[in-house]
């Protein structure tokens, strides 16, 4: 294990020098009413057909209807593609990249949230790769050639997708959540127009802005971050804490929605650099296997894997807690590093994020099981509720599942092992987790303990 660790580090020290020193073409403009920037953007680029990428509800609304009219009167010509999942699967993503030839178009606009920018970004990517899947592109630097221009339009403040150089997938076969990551994909353009997030509800705004927290705490708790990462993570978690809650509650106007989305575009510039954790490697895993949010989930992981890092990050996260300005003068640096811990839980119950994702577990979990005892044959005459608060169901498929918990043995050991696979050796962690100890953790979060 010593050797194996020995060997992650000295992987991770160079990928991350590497990526501090990586310059990437991208540019960012923003204030209200910058998403009437981009047709002058393209012209100059001489790009007249673009393929715009949308989520299936936004596709629907006025906002978005005025803002296709206006790209055309603008002279662009737009080929819109809606047909994109919440998990972002590998099937949309193909069928992105098959319109995108079969039209010709030169450029790429992607209007939405995490999903929407990460099927853009793949899908660029899989424009110049014709030839290979979309799965196979899955790992780092696998794309290798410069994809048509990306602009991103975030519409919801959590992701940063519009300044990172991943794009996290679903294989829609295996159900597993990929990561394709190559500086190629990084977006060109980075539109932050907070005018286009004013409309997202409160649970969406809760759980992307948990999900930049989480972005911005990992990066800057990661080993070998720099100063400008560091600087980057810092400012992203004192501008969440100080604006989530009236975002969340929609209160004073426009300017905390417009901080919100500068801390999540922060937060993107902070981990792109130096990557995440184990927080994003047990939400994907949790997320893909239950088809949850992956904001709901990151919110619940994140208090469970700081408290497992223990006393080696108690220094970092006490200067959080007073860059937040949570703390009290005369707080111990354990004290403080609880506080931020604690902190992130009293939003967590605030914005009802705990609740809805233990109830959506459930829920998963009982409709799994009645799924399957239909599959093997189960004859039992109780109605499909009563058998649904059966938590105790056995069957030669499942395993053991755990009694008044829910979740299967077998589960915990496939998300564990998921989540490993996606952190060692490439997350550079305070701390190294083995497999026993994801799968102890994992267990924890899934029964609430």
């Amino acid at each position: 294990m010593i050797i194996k660790n020995c060997f992650y580090r000295i992987y991770q020290s160079i990928l991350l020098n590497v990526m501090h020193i990586v310059r990437y073409n991208h540019n960012v403009i923003s204030g209200n009413g910058a998403v009437c920037r981009i047709p002058g953007i393209l012209k100059k680029h001489n790009i007249k057909k673009v393929l715009v990428f949308t989520g299936p509800h936004l596709v629907k609304t006025s906002l978005f209807k005025k803002i296709i009219a206006m790209f055309r009167e603008k002279g662009l010509e737009c080929i819109v593609f809606s047909g994109i999942s919440a998990e972002t699967g590998t099937g949309s993503i193909e069928m992105a990249r098959k319109i995108y030839l079969q039209h010709k178009c030169s450029a790429i606009i992607a209007i939405g949230g995490g999903s929407v920018i990460d099927c853009a970004k793949a899908a660029a990517g899989g424009t110049v790769n014709p030839g290979k899947s979309i799965v196979r592109l899955a790992g780092y630097q696998k794309v290798r050639k410069k994809v048509p221009v990306i602009i991103a339009v975030p519409t919801t403040a959590g992701t940063g997708a519009e300044a990172t150089a991943c794009a996290v997938i679903k294989d829609d076969i295996t159900g597993v959540k990929k990561i394709i990551a190559d500086t190629k994909i990084v977006p060109r353009y980075a539109v932050l127009d907070p005018v286009m997030t004013a409309s997202m509800p409160g649970y969406l705004t809760a759980y992307t802005g948990m999900d930049a927290l989480t972005h911005a705490t990992e990066s800057y708790l990661n080993k070998y971050s720099s100063e400008v990462s560091r600087a980057n993570a810092q400012a992203a978690i004192n501008l969440i804490i100080k604006n989530i809650i009236p975002a969340y509650y929609k209160t004073g106007g426009i300017s905390p929605r417009k901080n919100m989305l500068d801390a999540s575009y922060l937060a993107g510039c902070a981990f792109v650099r130096t990557s995440v954790g184990y927080v994003h490697a047990i939400g994907h895993a949790i997320g893909g296997r239950y088809n949850l949010s992956h904001g709901m989930v990151v919110a619940v992981v994140l208090p469970y894997v700081l408290e497992w890092y223990g006393r080696c990050i108690y220094g970092k996260l006490a200067r959080l807690a007073d860059i937040s300005c949570i703390t009290e003068k005369n707080m111990s640096v354990k004290k403080k590093a609880e506080t931020y811990i604690n902190y992130i839980k009293m939003l967590n119950h605030k914005f009802k994020i705990d609740r809805n994702f233990y109830k959506e577990l459930s829920n998963s979990i009982q409709r799994e099981n009645i799924s399957l005892m239909v599959q093997t044959g189960d004859k039992r005459e109780d109605n499909g509720e009563k058998i649904a608060k059966d938590n105790s169901i056995k069957t030669n498929i499942t395993g053991k599942v755990h009694k008044n918990k829910g979740i299967a043995e077998k589960d915990v050991k496939k998300i564990a092992k998921y989540a490993i696979m996606e952190a060692n050796p490439y997350y550079p962690v305070p701390k190294i987790m083995a497999l026993s100890e994801c799968e102890k953790l994992v267990y924890r979060i899934c029964t609430r303990q």
